[in-house]
C-alpha cells in the first residue's frame, strides 16, 4: 500500500490499495474514518453541501485494474452471456459500450441522464449504485442486477433489490467493497409477433443536470394481441431509494392491454409507490408523475403499429 500525506491539515490521508483484500483490511483498521473512493464526484458534492463529514482517510480503489473494466462477459451454465461491469468503470465508458447499448439499452439511457459529460467522465457506476438514489438504479432493478462484494474474507453476491432493503436498516454494507455489478442475460421474445417494450424516463426540475423528481424503468414483452407476457417496473426519484413495483407487475402480467387495465395500473402505482417529498416536489406530485409516465408508455404500446 502507498500513503500520500496531504499538506493541508484538514485534508484526508489517501491510501492506495493494490487489491480488494488490502482495501478491506484498510477499511477494517480505519473504521468509520476511512471511506472507499474512486471517482469521488458525489462524495465531494456531499462534503461541500455539508450533508456528509469529510473523513480522515480515503481508500483509493481507482487503480485496481479488475474494477475498472467496463464489461466482462462470462458464459453461464446454460451457455448464455452474463455481463459483469466493474464497480470503478466510468459512467461514460459504460454508456458508450456497444454490448451494453445493444443488450441493456435502459442502462445506456439512464446514464445519459446522469449529470453532465464532464461528471460522467469521472463518476463510476459503482458510486451511482452506492448512493442508493442514483438514476441508474431503476434500470438495474428491472434487469435484476446482482452485486459482487468483497468483505475482507472473500467474495459473495447479493441481488441489488436485497441490498437496497438491507441498506435501509443497516450501515454494515459500508464496511465491504463493491467489486462489480452483474447483469443476467436479457430474454428475447421467442415467438413471432412478440415484442419488447423497454423504456426509461427521468423527470427533473429542468431538462438536464438536475436531481430527478421521478425516474421509471419499464421492461416488458407484449404479444401481437396485446397480452403482457412479462413485465418489470421500477421507480425512484429525488431522495427515494428506487424499488420494483411488484404489486403493479402482478396486476399487469398475463393481462390484456386496454383502457381498464391502464386505469387499474395508475391506481396501483398510486397505492404502492411511496416517494419522499421535499420543498421542490411533494410526495403526491412525484407519485402522480411516476404513475403517468408508466401509464402513458403502456398506452403507446396499445396503439396500432404503422
Amino acid at each position: 500500500m502507498a500513503m500520500n500525506k496531504q499538506t493541508k491539515p484538514e485534508s484526508p490521508v489517501v491510501w492506495q490499495a493494490s487489491d480488494a483484500a488490502e482495501a478491506c483490511r484498510l477499511k477494517q483498521q480505519l473504521g468509520e474514518d476511512g471511506v472507499f473512493v474512486a471517482g469521488g464526484t458525489l462524495l465531494r458534492t456531499w462534503w461541500e453541501a455539508g450533508t456528509a463529514r469529510m473523513p480522515g482517510h480515503l481508500i483509493d480503489i481507482s487503480g485496481m485494474a479488475n474494477m475498472q473494466k467496463p464489461i466482462v462477459l462470462v458464459s453461464s451454465s446454460h451457455d448464455r452471456q452474463i455481463c459483469q461491469i466493474g464497480a470503478a468503470a466510468l459512467l461514460s465508458e459504460v454508456r458508450n459500450d456497444s454490448y451494453i447499448r445493444t443488450h441493456y439499452s435502459l442502462l445506456t439511457t439512464a446514464i445519459k441522464n446522469i449529470a453532465a459529460p464532464s461528471i460522467r467522465n469521472l463518476a463510476t457506476l459503482g458510486g451511482n449504485v452506492l448512493s442508493r438514489v442514483g438514476d441508474a438504479l431503476p434500470a438495474l432493478l428491472v434487469y435484476e442486477a446482482v452485486l459482487l462484494w468483497h468483505d475482507g474474507q472473500g467474495e459473495f453476491q447479493q441481488t441489488l433489490a436485497q441490498w437496497l432493503l438491507e441498506a435501509q436498516v443497516s450501515a454494515g454494507w459500508k464496511n465491504r467493497l463493491l467489486l462489480a455489478i452483474i447483469l443476467p442475460p436479457v430474454d428475447l421474445p421467442e415467438q413471432e409477433g412478440y415484442s419488447r417494450l423497454d423504456v426509461y424516463h427521468k423527470v427533473g426540475r429542468r431538462e438536464v443536470f438536475t436531481p430527478s423528481i421521478a425516474t421509471v424503468a419499464i421492461s416488458a414483452i407484449v404479444s401481437s394481441v396485446q397480452h403482457i407476457v412479462d413485465v418489470r417496473l421500477a421507480a425512484g426519484g429525488g431522495q427515494t431509494a428506487p424499488k420494483r413495483l411488484e404489486h403493479t407487475e402482478l396486476l399487469l402480467k398475463d393481462a390484456k392491454l386496454d383502457r381498464s387495465l391502464l386505469h387499474s395500473c395508475y391506481t396501483s402505482v398510486m397505492e404502492h409507490f411511496h416517494p419522499i417529498g421535499d420543498v421542490f416536489a411533494s410526495e403526491s406530485y412525484r407519485k402522480k408523475t411516476a404513475a403517468n409516465l408508466i401509464v402513458s408508455e403502456l398506452w403507446k404500446a396499445m396503439q396500432p403499429k404503422a
